[in-house]
């Protein structure tokens, strides 16, 4: 099966050895875990920056388009309830 992405440049992912050799990542170690209950990184940020009164400062431009952390978040709370 082929791994697909987004990204033009596969050097790095073309150079990897086969998965079965690749060692097993564990993640039990308790600073890792994520606790219950605690806000994602998106609602911490962009939600946090609307409430302050920067919702009408520019989040995101690309070259296509530029958000505003309120039009952000719409569009981050429209995706998240799909």
């Amino acid at each position: 099966m082929k791994d697909y992405t987004s990204h033009i440049d596969t050097f790095a992912r073309d150079r990897l050895p086969p998965r079965e050799q690749w060692p097993e990542f564990v993640f039990d170690r308790p600073e890792l875990d994520y606790p219950p209950g605690r806000p994602t990184a998106r609602r911490g940020s962009i939600d946090d920056a609307v409430a302050e009164g920067h919702g009408a400062r520019i989040a995101l431009r690309s070259p296509n388009e530029t958000l505003t952390y309120a039009e952000l978040l719409e569009r981050a709370n429209r995706i998240g309830t799909c």
